[in-house]
C-alpha cells in the first residue's frame, strides 16, 4: 500500500477545511468591535475611541457565558459523536442553546442596572474619569445584543461538525455588512455617538443569528433541538468542560482592566488610546489563532471519543506546523503595515499614533508564539485536562502579562504594556516545559519521542500497538492488500474463522464501495481503517472524506427483489454485533463491532 502518501490526508484535510470556518466563527465574535472601533476613530474623535477602549475588555466578558457553554458543550458533543451516541449528543446541543440564551438575558439585565459601576471598574477613573458618560453609553448599546451574541457563538460551534461550512460564512458576511451600514447611518444620518455604535453592533448580531437558524430547515442534519430530550444534569459537565475558555476570557478582561488602570495612573489619554489600538490588533488577528486552537480542540474531542492515538498524534503535529507557518506570515505583514493599521483608529494625535504603531508591532512579534501556546492550551481542553487548561489559560491571558508589564513599567513606561505580550509567550514556553517534565514522569512517558510526550496520553489510552492495525487506502489494490493484512492480523490473535472472514469481507465490501463510487469527480480520496481487538471483540472503523453516504440507511432503501445485490454489505452489517454511523466534519464514520 502507498500509505506514506495518504496516511495524513484525512486528518490534514479536516484540519484545514475546518480551520477556515472556525476562523470566521471567531472573527464573528470580534467583527462588531472592529467595525465600531474604525468608525468611532474616523468620525467621533479620540475621546470616543478612548471610551470605546475602556469598554472593549468587557466584550470578552460579554462572550463569557457563550464561550463557556459553547466550548463545554462542543467538547461533550464531539466525544459523544465519537462514541456514536447521537441522541445524547443532541440533548447536550439543546441544553447549550437554552443555557446560552438564558444566561445572556440575565447578564443584559445586570448591565442595564449597574452600567455606571461597571464602567468605573473598567478604568473610567483617575485621569480617565471624564470618559465615563461616553463609555457607559457604549456599554448600554452593546448589552442589548447579548442574547444574539451568545447564540451565534453557540451555533457556530456546531455548524462545521454538522457538515455546514457555508452558513457561518454567510452569517459573518451579513453581520459585517449590516454593522458597517448601521454604524454609518448612526454617525452620518442620525448624528449619534457611542450608544448608537453599540446598538448598531447589537442589531447586526441578531441578523447573523437569523442566518444561522436557516441551518435547521435542511434535511439529513445531525443537530436536532428538542426540549423533551434535555438532561439538566449535563449542565455541570458542560460548565466544567467549558470553564477553561471562561477563565481565558476572565483573565483577558482582568489584564486589560489592569493595564487600563496602570496607564490611567502613570501615562496619558494618548497611551490609553494606543492600548485600544493594541486591543484592536488583537481583535483583528486573534481570530486566526483562536480558529486554529478551536479546530484542534474540536477534532481532538472526536478522536479522544474514539480513543485513536495515531490520529491524535497526526492532528497535533499537523496543527503545530500549520499554526507556526501561517501566523509567522501574517505577523510579518502586520508588522510592516502597523502604521496604516494604527491610522485607522488614530487621526489627529501624533503622540498617540507613535505609541499605537509600537503597540501593534509588539503584538505582531508575539503572534506566532501565541498561536502555538494557544493551540496547545486548547489541545488540553480536547483531551479533557480541564484543570491544566484552566491554569494555563489564566497564565497566558493574564498572569504572565500582568507580571511582566508590572516589572517592565519602571524601565519602559507605557511601552511595557504592549512589550509584555511577546515576553509572555516566552514565559509560556518555559512553563509548558515544566508541565511536560512533570507529566511525562507522572504517567510514564519518559523515553518516548517528542510527540508521544507532547500528547500526554497514558499507555492505557487506546489499545496496545500489537492489538491494532491502522492503515489508509486509496485504491482497489490497497484494499486487496489490506484485506490480506487484516486476515493475518486476525490469525496472529487467534480469531475464529467466521470473524476472520467477516473482517476481510467488510474491508473488501465497504472500502471497495468507497473507492469505486465515493471519490468526488474521479479524484482520489482517502479511507482510514482501524482494526482493533478489545477483549473478545473485534472492531473495524472506516473513515473517509468522500461523498456523504450512510451504508446502514442505504440498505433499508433496497426492496425485497434486490436482496441478491450488495450481499457482502448485507452480510457484514447484518451479522455485526453493533453498527454505528455518523457524518461529521464532512467525513463518513462507520464502526462495526464483530
Amino acid at each position: 500500500m502507498h500509505q506514506k502518501h495518504i496516511e495524513r490526508r484525512i486528518i490534514r484535510n479536516a484540519f484545514y477545511v475546518s480551520l477556515f470556518v472556525f476562523i470566521l466563527t471567531s472573527l464573528t465574535s470580534t467583527i462588531g468591535s472592529l467595525v465600531d472601533g474604525i468608525v468611532i476613530g474616523q468620525f467621533l474623535g479620540m475621546d470616543s475611541i478612548a471610551a470605546f477602549g475602556i469598554i472593549s475588555p468587557l466584550m470578552i466578558v460579554f462572550s463569557l457565558a457563550g464561550a463557556i457553554v459553547s466550548t463545554g458543550a462542543r467538547n461533550r458533543f464531539t466525544k459523544l459523536i465519537g462514541n456514536g451516541m447521537v441522541e445524547k449528543a443532541n440533548a447536550v446541543f439543546s441544553l447549550s442553546c437554552i443555557l446560552s440564551a438564558g444566561i445572556a438575558l440575565l447578564m443584559m439585565a445586570a448591565i442595564c442596572l449597574f452600567a455606571t459601576p461597571f464602567t468605573t471598574i473598567l478604568g473610567a477613573t483617575g485621569k480617565a474619569a471624564y470618559l465615563l458618560p461616553k463609555a457607559r453609553a457604549y456599554l448600554l448599546g452593546i448589552a442589548i445584543g447579548l442574547p444574539a451574541m451568545n447564540l451565534v457563538r453557540t451555533l457556530n460551534a456546531y455548524m462545521a461538525i454538522d457538515n455546514d461550512r457555508n452558513l457561518p460564512i454567510i452569517s459573518s458576511i451579513a453581520m459585517t455588512i449590516s454593522d458597517i451600514l448601521f454604524d454609518l447611518l448612526a454617525v452620518m444620518v442620525f448624528h449619534g455617538d457611542t450608544f448608537e455604535m453599540g446598538l448598531a453592533t447589537s442589531l447586526s448580531y441578531y441578523i447573523a443569528l437569523v442566518v444561522l437558524l436557516m441551518h435547521f430547515r435542511k434535511k439529513n442534519i445531525v443537530l436536532k433541538f428538542s426540549f423533551k430530550n434535555i438532561r439538566w444534569s449535563e449542565s455541570a459537565g458542560i460548565v466544567s468542560s467549558g470553564l477553561p475558555a471562561g477563565i481565558c476570557r476572565i483573565g483577558n478582561t482582568l489584564r486589560s482592566t489592569f493595564m487600563n488602570h496602570m496607564l490611567a495612573v502613570a501615562a496619558s489619554a494618548a497611551a490609553i488610546a494606543a492600548y485600544s489600538v493594541h486591543r484592536q490588533a488583537d481583535s483583528f488577528l486573534n481570530p486566526l489563532t483562536i480558529g486554529m486552537a478551536d479546530t484542534v480542540a474540536m477534532i481532538a474531542g472526536v478522536l479522544v471519543g474514539e480513543e485513536n492515538r495515531p490520529a491524535i498524534k497526526r492532528l497535533l503535529s499537523e496543527s503545530v506546523r500549520a499554526t507556526f507557518i501561517i501566523t509567522l506570515g501574517i505577523s510579518v505583514i502586520a508588522y510592516i503595515t502597523a502604521p496604516w493599521f494604527a491610522m485607522l483608529y488614530i487621526k489627529d494625535d501624533p503622540e498617540a499614533l507613535i505609541l499605537a504603531i509600537s503597540a501593534t508591532r509588539a503584538y505582531a512579534i508575539g503572534m506566532p508564539f501565541y498561536g502555538l501556546n494557544l493551540i496547545y492550551l486548547n489541545y488540553f481542553q480536547g483531551i479533557g485536562k480541564n484543570i491544566l487548561s484552566s491554569v494555563s489559560g489564566f497564565l497566558l491571558e493574564a498572569g504572565f502579562l500582568m507580571l511582566s508589564a508590572g516589572i517592565m513599567m519602571p524601565l519602559f513606561g507605557a511601552d511595557a504594556v504592549w512589550y509584555a505580550f511577546p515576553v509572555t509567550q516566552v514565559l509560556m514556553f518555559l512553563y509548558y516545559g515544566v508541565v511536560l517534565f512533570v507529566e511525562e514522569r507522572r504517567i510514564g512517558l519518559v523515553g518516548k519521542n517528542v510527540w508521544e510526550r507532547a500528547m500526554m496520553l497514558p499507555e492505557s489510552f487506546d489499545v496496545a500497538d500489537e492489538d491494532r492495525l491502522d492503515c489508509s487506502v486509496g485504491s482497489m489494490e490497497d484494499v486487496s492488500e489490506l484485506s490480506v493484512a487484516a486476515w493475518n492480523f486476525c490469525e496472529a490473535h487467534g480469531c475464529d474463522a467466521r470473524r476472520k472472514y467477516l473482517i476481510s469481507l467488510s474491508i473488501e465490501e465497504l472500502a471497495g464501495n468507497v473507492v469505486n463510487h465515493g471519490f468526488r469527480n474521479g479524484k482520489q480520496g482517502s479511507i482510514d481503517i482501524r482494526i482493533l481487538k478489545k477483549g473478545d471483540d473485534y472492531y473495524v472503523r472506516f473513515r473517509d472524506d468522500c461523498l456523504i453516504f450512510d451504508p446502514v440507511k442505504q440498505l433499508t432503501l433496497y426492496t425485497n427483489k434486490e436482496k441478491v445485490d450488495h450481499i457482502g454489505l448485507r452480510m457484514t452489517i447484518g451479522i455485526a454485533k453493533d453498527v454505528q454511523y455518523t457524518s461529521v466534519l464532512k467525513l463518513n464514520n462507520l464502526l462495526l463491532k464483530l
